[in-house]
C-alpha cells in the first residue's frame, strides 16, 4: 500500500504573510490524502525546543528560527533525521503550502515511481530545460547544476534522506534558504541523479515563470483531461479547484 511507504511533509509557517497557505492546503486536497490513508505532517518551527525536533499529531516542530534562512533544517535536514530513525516509511514526498495536489493523479505518479519502477529522486528540474510544459515529459537529469523544484515538491527515497542528513554541514551554506538547491547538490554528488517529470510542475496560470515565446500558455491542474499531479502557486484558489475537479 502507497500509504504505507510514502510520507507526505508541507512547509509550514506562522509569518503572517504566509500561514493561510497551508490551512488552505488543511482544508482542501490533505483532507483528501489522510481520507486515503496518507499521513500528512506541516513542518513548523520552534527555537524553543529541548530537543532537535518533535512531533505532535500532524505538527512536525524543528529547533531552528521560523525563517528563510533556516529553512533547509525545518524542510530536509530534522524531518529526514526522523524518517530514518523513527518510521518505516520508504520515500517522503515534500512540497510547499502555496501548491496543489490533485489526490488521484498524485497516487498514480506514486505508484510509477515508488511500485513500478523505484527513482530515489523525482520532481521538476530547475532550470527548466527546454521541454514543452504543455507535454507529458520524462527525463533522466545527468548534468550538474540542475535540481528538483521545492516549490513544487519532490519525492526523496529513504537512501537520499541518509545523504541529505549525513553530507549536509551548515557551514558550507551562506543561504538554507535555497533548500532544493542544496538537496540537489548533494545528491549529485552521490550520484544520484534528477528523474524529471512533468506532471509536477512549479508554475501556474495564476503565476508564470518560464518565458512562452510561442504564446503556449500554461497547463492548468483545474482542467479535468489535465495530466497534471501538482502545481505550484495554487494558492487563494485550492477551495475553487476542489469545487471545480468535483473532489
Amino acid at each position: 500500500m502507497l500509504n504505507k511507504k510514502v510520507l507526505i511533509t508541507i512547509t509550514g509557517t506562522w509569518v503572517k504573510s504566509h500561514y493561510k497557505n497551508w490551512i488552505e492546503c488543511e482544508t482542501t486536497w490533505v483532507t483528501k490524502l489522510r481520507e486515503k490513508g496518507f499521513e500528512v505532517l506541516y513542518l513548523m518551527s520552534n527555537p524553543d525546543l529541548k530537543s532537535s525536533y518533535k512531533k505532535i499529531d500532524n505538527f512536525f516542530f524543528s529547533k531552528c528560527p521560523d525563517d528563510l534562512n533556516s529553512i533547509y533544517l525545518k524542510n530536509h535536514h530534522h524531518i529526514s533525521q526522523y524518517f530514518i530513525n523513527e518510521t518505516d516509511y520508504e520515500y517522503r514526498f515534500h512540497t510547499d503550502n502555496d501548491t496543489f495536489i490533485h489526490p488521484e493523479r498524485f497516487i498514480a505518479l506514486l505508484d510509477d515511481y515508488v511500485n513500478k519502477n523505484p527513482k530515489d529522486y523525482v520532481g521538476c528540474v530547475i532550470p527548466y530545460p527546454g521541454f514543452n510544459v504543455n507535454d507529458l515529459n520524462k527525463a533522466e537529469i545527468t548534468n550538474s547544476g540542475y535540481y528538483a523544484s521545492g516549490g513544487s515538491g519532490f519525492l526523496v527515497s529513504r537512501k537520499s534522506q541518509k545523504y541529505m542528513v549525513s553530507d549536509f554541514n551548515k557551514s558550507n551554506y551562506e543561504h538554507l534558504a535555497y533548500c532544493d538547491k542544496i538537496t540537489g547538490e548533494i545528491l549529485y554528488k552521490r550520484g544520484i541523479k534528477l528523474f524529471h517529470d512533468s506532471r509536477i510542475l512549479f508554475e501556474s496560470p495564476y503565476k508564470r515563470t518560464i518565458n512562452d515565446p510561442h504564446n503556449l500558455g500554461c497547463p492548468f491542474i483545474g482542467d479535468k483531461n489535465s495530466f497534471l499531479a501538482v502545481q505550484h502557486y495554487c494558492n487563494g484558489h485550492m477551495v475553487e479547484l476542489i469545487n471545480k475537479l468535483g473532489l
